[in-house]
């Protein structure tokens, strides 16, 4: 009798498990065939006083202060290109999406949320995606 309880108790641990594990993997999952990349930041990046890069093989984003907000240029960005911002507070939960304009082909104006935290900016190309993060520290 004990044994079927134990075997019972079980077998719905396994099951909850089995659930959770297909909830997460489905929301973390890339689309079929794609490729993550994660861009390289500098080390000092202090975007709200001085611009600073994350770098890709065949491309670069700088972001660098203007004004009230912040300007994000893309150098040598293969075209069709699709950027997308999001902005993360320090215990990295995710904030709402932050306003951004475009100001030329290249370059975007963005005014985050709150002045802390970490812009992700997700770059997408074809089936490839690559991934920059700056920290917004004043």
């Amino acid at each position: 009798m004990l044994n079927n309880r134990y075997l019972l108790f079980f077998a719905i641990l396994a099951v909850g498990l089995a659930f959770s594990w297909t909830l997460v993997g489905k929301r973390a999952q890339l689309e079929p065939g794609a490729s993550l990349y994660v861009m390289t930041t500098e080390d000092s990046c202090r975007p709200y006083l001085s611009p600073c890069a994350a770098y890709a093989a065949d491309f670069a984003l700088v972001l660098g202060p203007q004004a009230d907000a912040l300007r994000l240029q893309a150098e040598r960005l293969p075209s069709g290109a699709v950027l997308e911002f999001s902005q993360f507070e320090d215990g990295a939960q995710e904030l709402e999406i932050p306003q951004t304009e475009r100001l030329a082909s290249n370059a975007w104006l963005i005014r985050p949320v709150l002045r802390t935290g970490r812009l992700r900016v997700n770059v997408l190309i074809a089936n490839q995606q690559w991934l920059a993060e700056f920290p917004l520290v004043q």
